[in-house]
């Protein structure tokens, strides 16, 4: 084709020109472009469409097809049966971001690690039974990522069979997170079971108030890097302080504190604690016999350097010794006391039946109150903060049971049941290092760990003639895994 005399490209660009295409000099190269012409019936005239990049032209190469049309035009031709697509954002999650976990449990289970990763995957990402587990894992691209062959039906259930045998390499797994001189907190749940094989499924008080077939859960929370560190299976019907101090010589700690929720204080558990030689913190509850509110209503506890700051704001205190050993605190927060005090006086407007200004000038002198028996040897704000610090436990147990759904289990056999929750402690560990992130990139409070999981989820990879492509995800998807440092 000669070059037209009005053009200002030069010949070597014009000659790649063709029909239904167009040039343009962008940033000092030339491009070839689609385009075709319409007819515009407002104008009565034809009018330019530009349609997508065909490529580049230079004058060593010539023309050079775009990378982005050779994709589509292989998505055109190929049939729709090569293509496969996995989830991916997860799995690379737990490939990488969670390698800790993984090559703990390699030590621990040499032949058996990469099924227990995958049953963990889906019991994190997808909550599901033992059955949908070869699907959910076929829609996975964890398997590639690991290395592992394909997982049937029968496998889950006879890997966790096998490990829930295996005591001592779950010991291993879990003594591997505890460190020395790890401050740890320890508290209980129970787990109820419908299966009356299950021996640990005992009639017992339980948390719930009822007395149904259930077995306690008995958790160490490592206090220094914020993790589920340990737990044991015990039967329903045994009490917490009996087992405390078999456990804490179990897994050979000595810097742990028993930190009790208000419902478990009693002389008979004091008691116990005192004979057994263990450290603990028992809040009490506000009509408690042994508090003393009297310079709380007469306006002079607040005295001198008697207070501390905690999250930005004054808690002033009151150490009462009941004896050698043990101590009452009793704190004071004035925010929290403005704040009980205001929503009670409301609700005498909303819920007469339950609230009075009788009532009020009964409970007023403890509103914004918190009192505590203790016999660790450590300052009053010491106190507080390791108190303050069960809030994290009560968010592991709340993860167990309302997010992993793990508050229940309908299986038969007790040896799958103990592998069982062997992965919801896995699961549990991977859960809480999402939220310290989350709570590191002070994320909390416009994003959940389960809205994290599911943003994730949704990042995939694609199969094409062979080769996995890495998908299109939102922006919205983008940002978060910048935010929080996720690079694929």
């Amino acid at each position: 084709m000669k070059e037209n005399k009005k053009s200002v490209h030069p010949q070597w660009a014009l000659e790649h020109r063709k029909p239904g295409t167009e040039l343009r000099f962008i940033n000092s190269k030339y491009y070839l472009y689609e385009y075709k012409t319409i007819y515009d019936s407002q104008k009565k005239r034809p009018k330019k469409i530009s349609g997508a990049i065909l490529g580049s032209i230079t004058r060593s190469d010539g023309f050079i097809p775009s990378s982005k049309r050779n994709l589509e035009k292989t998505l055109k031709q190929k049939v729709f049966s090569d293509i496969k697509c996995k989830e991916y954002g997860i799995s690379f999650l737990v490939a990488e971001r969670f390698k800790q976990y993984a090559q703990s449990l390699e030590k621990a289970f040499p032949g058996e690690w990469k099924e227990l990763l995958a049953i963990a995957y889906c019991r994190f990402v997808y909550r599901c039974p033992l059955k949908n587990i070869p699907f959910r894992l076929g829609s996975s691209y964890l398997p590639d990522l690991i290395q592992m062959d394909t997982f049937k039906e029968k496998t889950a259930s006879g890997i966790l069979n096998r490990v829930g045998s295996m005591p001592e390499a779950m010991n291993q797994y879990m003594k591997s997170f505890i460190r020395k001189g790890d401050y740890t907190l320890i508290d209980a749940t129970d787990v109820f079971s419908q299966s009356q094989l299950i021996s640990m499924a005992r009639k017992g008080y339980s948390s719930h108030l009822n007395y149904d077939s259930h077995f306690n859960l008995l958790y160490v929370y490592s206090a220094t890097n914020q993790m589920p560190v340990y737990y044991r299976l015990l039967p329903g019907n045994i009490r917490e302080v009996k087992a405390f101090k078999n456990t804490l010589l179990e897994i050979g700690l000595k810097k742990a504190v028993i930190v009790a929720d208000k419902g478990f204080y009693s002389a008979a558990n004091v008691e116990l604690m005192r004979n057994e030689g263990l450290n603990f913190i028992f809040p009490l509850k506000r009509d408690n016999e042994l508090i003393d509110y009297r310079e709380i209503e007469h306006n002079t506890f607040k005295t001198g350097n008697s207070f501390f700051i905690f999250n930005k704001r004054p808690v002033w205190f009151k150490k009462i010794k009941q004896n050698q050993k043990e101590t009452l605190y009793l704190f004071l927060d004035e925010k929290l006391r403005v704040k009980e005090e205001q929503d009670y006086l409301l609700r005498i407007h909303t819920h007469p039946e339950t609230h009075s200004v009788e009532k009020y000038h009964l409970k007023k002198n403890r509103f914004g109150t918190m009192s505590m028996l203790s016999n660790i040897k450590q300052t009053e704000e010491d106190v507080y903060q390791t108190y303050k610090s069960r809030g994290a436990i009560e968010l592991l147990f709340d993860g167990m049971k309302n997010i992993l759904e793990a508050d229940h289990t309908y299986m038969q056999n007790e040896q799958t049941l103990k592998g069982w929750m062997f992965i919801n402690h896995i699961t549990l560990q991977w859960y809480q290092h999402l939220y310290i992130e989350l709570k590191e990139k002070k994320l909390l409070k416009t994003i959940s760990v389960n809205d994290y999981i599911q943003h994730l989820t949704d990042v995939k990879k694609i199969k094409i003639n062979g080769q996995w492509y890495l998908n299109e995800f939102t922006a919205h998807t983008q940002n978060l895994m910048k935010k929080i440092g996720v690079k694929l």
